[in-house]
């Protein structure tokens, strides 16, 4: 595993965010509350043959979902996403 520049953007209704790769620009990684969570190889590896998904989902996502897309981001590309970066009403205190 290794470091991959990144970039986080949250949106503005606090229920989408994106991880984009500094290396090349490509969204990595979302989670949507609505639409549930894509963790994706960068467009360099989806060029070079790969295939795009390294885990999706296509459902409501709550808490739990959040804290898997956080494992998972941190798993394939060693990005740390931070726990407040959306709120959640079923987040334990």
């Amino acid at each position: 595993m290794h470091y991959t520049p990144h970039q986080f953007e949250v949106s503005a209704s606090g229920n989408t965010v994106w991880i984009n790769s500094g290396v090349d620009g490509s969204c990595i990684g979302r989670f949507d509350k609505r639409f549930g969570l894509d963790v994706h190889r960068s467009g360099t590896e989806q060029l070079q043959g790969m295939s795009e998904c390294l885990h999706c989902t296509h459902g409501p996502a709550g808490y739990a979902e959040w804290r898997e897309f956080q494992q998972l981001m941190y798993k394939h590309y060693d990005i740390a996403i931070p726990d407040l970066l959306l709120q959640f009403p079923e987040r334990p205190s």
